[in-house]
């Protein structure tokens, strides 16, 4: 986005381009909206790139300079569209009055990135907007992701892990990255990030160093030292990366964020990018937000409540205390099912704190956030009255509101009128009464639309002109106009000011007096009120601190609040939670199937693993019968549960579990050439490393992207690689039947019911116990509306694939306590190639040759 012509030859250029393109050298990487009067012009390359993304018109100035501009009090939806495009912006403003001997002086205020918004129309009212920065350092790498806009901080500390680094930047969803690093596994993260959608941002590596960064870190908090934050070097050069970056946007002192917070893994259950997606907790495969679980359970009031919802959902708890506590809430509220609908009601009334706060800090604000705050803490202090009601035990967490938020409240109130103008200039925004001054400018104001009839009046009859008119424009100030017809009346105290084609323009020395007295009037109104805003905007960020715990309770009241309705319109029930590794669920249900996918009853099915018998279940039956339901629902309902949720089941006896892992279904991922066989195989990968005893895993169809005996031999063999030494709960659905043949302690069989009869198949959606002995696949052909002579010859050839399969030499292969069932003579070797394979580093290339190795060694 450089400018076409250099610096070297601009000697035909007028010193208002020089200017520009001073500036634009120190912003090559953005388009530069150059403030000229009412308008950002835009111009060289810039002015071309906006012209087609905004479809405004390109024109062109001296030296056939490209350009174009769009109005200053538009700017914003403008801007809108540029970052959404993946373009920065930098804001050009003119810096002093317009003077007809100097040119202008002007600075850019602000960088406007996707991860640095702030205002309300560039970013949705409800999600968090994160900028992250990733940096590895000596083997550890550090996380760290800041929303400005809300001022929430969190970063995450770890050994060298690309799985921490994709799970992570899964969980938060920046919009924009810094990344600092070895550059090898910087290409790989590209890469990652670039696949999501996620912005790059970048800053000088002269910057990542931690000296520097500690004295940002100091500068903003406002500390001396950084002992007592507990930041380890590699999170230092994180939180300061990011920390510059904004101060470097923003050109602000930005002292509204919040100290960073550490997320660690040893407090909350890990989601993957593959769970995400694939339980479809906070969208659906196309995009929806409604056919989510965050669609079914997200009944919140407020902005608050719905990013708590959200940072819960991803973020699950693994403390048993904290959960029964979270219970207890819900419980209390659905019991008191009045309470619950009028502290909702009372929570609607309440805005963005968060938000709201961020933009009075960052200077950022409008008039009517001044009544949003206001009426927003008088809300919460209706909800605090209701829940002082009630037993302390539930709601202690909410704290209580502080006396400097009320009076920060009752002072908005008895100052600011109830609908203010966007500005003071605009209209009246200090209530009458507050300031005697200025009550005395508005009368002077109000009694000039007066003075003004009066005097025209008068003038009328002095002139005897009955069509003399006293008005005002904003180019010359206040005249008298009088038609050409009339001029010979005009006494010679009338001086001409601007002559038209049919009329006469004059002022008088008593319309200048009254001109400058009410002008001086207008002046000194807008000044008083804005330093009486300004008084307030400082007392408003005095209370940031006060206001954000508010903002933070509201938030999680809001979320028990949603959860609590969510289970009583959807009859849930609590969970028991145990320390034994048992799963036991009795009538479970898929809340987002029953919910939005079907018209008759969701047919409920149970769910038994433990740690010894049912470790691993192998679910088989038809295509379209239900399997895939089945096991997605077992892990939403363990997601529910671990986030303090009730849960769709008639009764339940949970575990907690550290990590779900889920390998479903399988698409090929063209951008990294890998095929789809290569993307299921990683994706195991992933789990088979990972995995712990405490961990529950949902594979659906392993095995699909290659050959059937292929297929079915990866299937097998990590089914059994699961039993011997990971022994994660597991459930295993498969369209090879043949697999319920392993033969091995903790490997159950269950079945989907179907119930034939002369008129075909009916699928029953009930899992049972017990092995499927056919796929029925030709049936849903059928259903599908396959031609029938195809169906028929798909008949006829499966009889003759089924005489001749060679299944069952799998399950007769001897076994042997050191050796998987499938390969005896191969076992030692198998399980070495699979453990050598380091799979953080595999090309695709090289895991195809991994793949093919593999397959020697089986057959």
């Amino acid at each position: 986005m450089g400018s076409s012509i250099s610096m070297g030859n601009d000697k035909e250029l007028t010193p208002m381009m020089r200017q520009y393109l001073e500036i634009k050298q120190n912003y090559k990487d953005e388009i530069l909206f150059f403030r000229l009067g009412d308008f950002y012009e835009m111009f060289f390359e810039d002015a071309k790139i906006a012209s087609k993304v905004l479809d405004i018109a390109l024109t062109s100035r001296q030296n056939d300079i490209p350009m174009c501009g769009v109005p200053y009090h538009a700017a914003d939806s403008y801007i809108a569209r540029l970052i959404k495009a993946g373009y920065r912006v930098a804001i050009c403003e003119q810096m002093e009055p317009p003077s007809a001997s100097t040119i202008v002086k002007r600075e850019v205020i602000r960088v406007i990135t996707p991860g640095t918004v702030i205002e309300s129309n560039l970013i949705a009212s409800d999600e968090n907007n994160y900028l992250g920065s990733v940096v590895i350092h000596n083997n550890t790498v550090c996380i760290g992701f800041v929303d400005v806009s809300t001022g929430d901080f969190f970063i995450s500390s770890a050994d060298y892990s690309r799985e921490f680094i994709t799970t992570e930047i899964s969980r938060f969803s920046p919009k924009e990255v810094l990344l600092y690093g070895p550059s090898q596994e910087l290409t790989f993260i590209q890469e990652q990030i670039k696949q999501q959608g996620i912005a790059l941002a970048s800053i000088n590596e002269w910057y990542y160093d931690s000296e520097y960064l500690t004295n940002i870190i100091c500068t903003i908090y406002g500390l001396s030292n950084i002992k007592g934050l507990g930041l380890t070097h590699t999170s230092i050069l994180t939180v300061g990366s990011l920390l510059h970056y904004l101060k470097d946007t923003h050109k602000s002192t930005l002292v509204h964020l919040k100290f960073p917070k550490n997320v660690s893994r040893s407090e909350f259950m890990v989601l993957d990018h593959q769970t995400i997606q694939n339980l479809e907790i906070l969208k659906s495969q196309d995009g929806s937000k409604l056919h989510s679980l965050l669609g079914v359970l997200n009944n919140t009031q407020t902005a608050m409540g719905k990013r708590t919802l959200e940072r819960a959902l991803l973020y699950p708890l693994l403390d048993a205390s904290a959960l029964e506590s979270r219970y207890d809430i819900i419980s209390y509220l659905i019991a008191n099912i009045n309470l619950l609908k009028e502290i909702q009601a009372k929570l609607s009334n309440i805005h963005d704190l968060e938000r709201l706060v961020s933009r009075f800090a960052l200077k950022k604000y409008y008039n009517r956030d001044f009544i949003a705050l206001q009426q927003s803490i008088e809300a919460a202090c209706d909800v605090y009255a209701l829940l002082q009601q009630h037993p302390d035990k539930l709601f202690n967490m909410m704290g209580t509101i502080s006396d400097s938020l009320r009076e920060l409240s009752l002072k908005i109130k008895n100052t600011i009128v109830e609908n203010p103008p966007l500005s003071t200039e605009q209209g009246r925004v200090i209530k009458e009464g507050v300031n005697a001054e200025l009550d005395r400018l508005y009368t002077l104001k109000t009694d000039a639309r007066q003075w003004l009839l009066n005097y025209q009046e008068e003038e009328k009859k002095r002139l005897e002109i009955p069509t003399l008119k006293v008005r005002y424009n904003k180019v010359i100030g206040y005249y008298i106009e009088v038609s050409k017809g009339q001029t010979a009346k005009v006494p010679q105290d009338y001086f001409r000011k601007q002559t038209l084609v049919n009329a006469e323009r004059y002022t008088t020395e008593t319309l200048q007096k009254f001109e400058t007295d009410v002008l001086q009037a207008t002046d000194k109104i807008v000044q008083i009120e804005n330093e009486m805003l300004e008084s307030i905007v400082e007392a408003i960020v005095t209370n940031k601190m006060p206001i954000q715990e508010l903002a933070y309770n509201i938030g999680i009241l809001d979320m028990f609040c949603s959860l609590a309705q969510a289970s009583y319109q959807n009859n849930y029930v609590r969970p028991m939670l145990n320390n034994e590794g048992i799963v036991d669920i009795k009538a479970g249900r898929h809340p987002v199937v029953e919910k939005f996918y079907i018209k008759e009853p969701f047919v409920p099915n149970d769910i038994y693993l433990d740690t010894t018998d049912n470790v691993i279940a192998i679910i088989t039956g038809p295509n379209m019968s239900g399997k895939s339901t089945y096991i997605r629902m077992a892990a939403i309902l363990q997601l529910m549960a671990q986030i303090g949720s009730f849960i769709p089941a008639a009764s339940a006896n949970l575990c907690i579990v550290d990590r779900i892992f889920t390998r479903i279904g399988a698409s090929d991922n063209i951008a990294r050439g890998e095929s789809t066989f290569l993307v299921e195989m990683n994706e195991t990968a992933v789990i088979l490393n990972n995995a712990t005893d405490k961990s529950l895993i949902i594979m659906d169809e392993i095995g699909r992207g290659t050959s059937t005996y292929d297929g079915m031999s990866i299937a097998w063999a990590v089914v059994e690689y699961i039993a011997n030494y990971i022994k994660a709960k597991t459930l295993f659905a498969t369209h090879y039947h043949e697999l319920t043949k392993i033969n091995k302690k903790g490997i159950i069989n269950y079945t989907v019911m179907v119930k034939e009869s002369l008129n075909g198949v009916e699928f029953l959606h009930k899992v049972v116990p017990g092995a499927a002995d056919k796929s029925y696949g030709i049936h849903v052909a059928k259903l599908a509306g396959i031609p029938k002579p195809v169906t028929i010859k798909a008949n006829k050839i499966l009889e003759k694939l089924e005489k001749s399969s060679r299944i069952d030499a799998l399950a007769k292969a001897p076994d042997n306590e050191d050796q998987l069932e499938i390969f005896q003579a191969t076992h030692h070797r198998l399980a070495q190639a699979l453990k050598d394979i380091n799979v953080e580093n595999l090309t695709p290339l090289e895991a195809l040759n991994e793949i093919a190795r593999l397959k020697r060694l089986i057959e």
